[in-house]
């Protein structure tokens, strides 16, 4: 899954979607931590290894 990179008018659409109230001054400041976020969306989309699935990690022979 590929997030685009969000920019201030993205950032203010989603607050006004949200019902979070904002102005310039606030979406400019929250734009680092917006940044932060979609880096974060994107590493937990992120298909895991299949090294990752559980069932292998599973051994059904008691020992």
């Amino acid at each position: 899954m590929s997030i685009p990179p969000i920019d201030e008018a993205t950032l203010r659409t989603l607050l006004a979607r949200a019902g979070l109230p904002d102005s310039p001054e606030q979406a400019k400041a929250m734009m680092p931590g917006a940044e932060i976020v979609q880096r974060l969306l994107a590493r937990v989309n992120a298909p895991l290894p299949r090294e990752a699935e559980p069932a292998l990690t599973f051994d059904v022979v008691q020992k």
